[in-house]
């Protein structure tokens, strides 16, 4: 994967998680890619990256907690 496709990944899950929230945004991308198993590699990519990790601590602490959080 190249570099400004892993970019269009992040900046997708960030839109996405900014929308739906986490948890909602987690189960619309695995909803999309189900019978494949891809949906869980990029999540799992997307999470590993120091980057992101810190994106993850900062939307996990701005998002209010809902019924689908916890």
């Amino acid at each position: 994967m190249t570099q400004a496709e892993m970019r269009l990944i992040e900046e997708g899950w960030e839109a996405l998680v900014e929308r739906l929230g986490l948890a909602e945004a987690t189960r619309f991308v695995m909803l999309l890619d189900r019978r494949t198993g891809g949906a869980l590699q990029h999540l799992r990519a997307l999470w590993s990256t120091p980057s992101a990790g810190q994106r993850r601590s900062g939307v996990i602490q701005s998002q209010p907690i809902n019924q689908f959080d916890v």
